[in-house]
């Protein structure tokens, strides 16, 4: 169905919270109409699967609420969740321009809000649009250099170091205020993103109370701030100098 009202309150709140979608950052007023006038909004229950690997994408995906993941599904049935997905996220951008069937499948983790924006609608503006052409551009440039961690993770990281990077990327995402964060995922499905069994994956939870990291159900408590410095990378760094350039001052990363 066309958008509703709600799903414009939806993005107004995410502008307000500058959480704007990157596909949408800097866009004109026409060339936002003509993304949202064209798109329709849905409503899909948990486990809806909105695209299957081997099916022809339709749609770029924009997640107004809920949780949806993107996986892989080799012969015998084994998942590999490849991202996971929260409000003002998108995917589907890269597949749409690959040709062929889509290598990936698209699944609500839970009860979730989507616009569906058509292919015809992000092609078209993208070779008119220059900066929605950039906006598709640093999208999948982000999310390759992700895979690229992703790919760094499995084969050189130990256990330890995967889950401590994952925390500590979450930390950053909600701001170094706040010492407290919960998991946006099932855990089980967090082990399979970091590419470890669920029983490996809560060992490595009990390990992290040796650096001040307590971890509930479904919750993550730190001391400090700096309580997860030891899993930074150059990555991790930009995003905490440009987010407090006075703690990363202090930092025991950084300090002489």
């Amino acid at each position: 169905m066309p958008l509703q009202k709600s799903d414009y309150e939806k993005l107004s709140v995410l502008t307000e919270g500058d959480s704007l979608p990157r596909l949408l950052r800097g866009l004109s007023a026409e060339s936002l109409d003509y993304i949202l006038d064209a798109s329709t909004s849905h409503s899909v229950e948990a486990g809806r699967i909105l695209v299957q690997q081997g099916d022809s994408p339709e749609f770029v995906f924009l997640v107004l609420s809920g949780t949806v993941r993107t996986l892989r599904i080799d012969d015998s049935g084994k998942e590999a969740t490849i991202r996971m997905l929260q409000s003002a996220d998108t995917c589907m951008e890269a597949v749409l321009f690959m040709g062929g069937p889509s290598p990936i499948t698209v699944q609500a983790v839970t009860e979730s809000r989507l616009i569906f924006i058509p292919e015809n609608i992000v092609k078209t503006l993208a070779a008119r649009d220059a900066v929605f052409a950039n906006n598709l551009l640093q999208i999948v440039t982000y999310h390759y250099k992700n895979a690229m961690h992703q790919i760094d993770a499995m084969n050189i990281k130990t256990p330890i170091q995967r889950v401590g990077y994952y925390l500590l990327v979450k930390f950053l995402e909600r701001g170094k205020g706040n010492l407290e964060f919960f998991f946006p995922f099932r855990k089980s499905m967090v082990a399979n993103y970091l590419g470890m069994t669920a029983e490996t994956f809560s060992r490595t939870l009990c390990k992290m109370k040796n650096i001040g990291i307590t971890i509930g159900e479904d919750k993550v408590q730190m001391k400090t701030s700096h309580d997860l410095c030891l899993f930074c990378d150059s990555d991790t760094e930009s995003l905490c100098a440009e987010g407090n350039k006075k703690s990363y001052a202090t930092c025991p990363r950084h300090k002489k």
